[in-house]
């Protein structure tokens, strides 16, 4: 009996200290997600192409999700949710957003932000991307 009230003494204490580790992560985060890949498919896309924007990103707090901001031809932005695909590890993972279709003579042009899961949701934004599309 008493091995046991050891194990259980020694598993509370390293949850608590796990717990204080945690927590300490969480609230000292004051940056937004580290977006580290983003990738555009089709690569070559072609008029009448729906556009998909695949985003990988991670944060210490986790990433609570990713919006897709798009304008052609220089109208105003639409700003779209993107849909978690896959996780990766605890604290990222993959989203994926489209938009379009794109014609020829179209200006498309794009920007993603991701938000963390520090209680104050930290956002980090990547550069602005323009798509050129190829001709047939």
């Amino acid at each position: 009996m008493r091995n046991q009230t050891k194990l259980v003494c020694i598993g509370a204490i390293v949850m608590i200290s796990l717990t204080g580790i945690i927590m300490n992560a969480v609230l000292e985060d004051a940056d937004g997600p580290l977006i580290y890949e983003v990738d555009i498919l089709p690569v070559q896309p072609v008029a009448g192409d729906t556009i998909s924007v695949v985003i990988y990103c991670i944060d210490r707090s986790g990433v609570s999700g990713a919006q897709l901001s798009s304008s052609l031809d220089g109208e105003s932005w639409t700003v779209l949710d993107m849909q978690f695909f896959a996780c990766l590890c605890i604290a990222g993972g993959r989203w994926v957003g489209t938009f379009g279709p794109v014609n020829e003579s179209d200006n498309a042009q794009f920007f993603v932000t991701a938000f963390d899961n520090a209680p104050i949701r930290n956002a980090a934004i990547s550069q602005t991307f323009s798509i050129q599309l190829t001709t047939m």
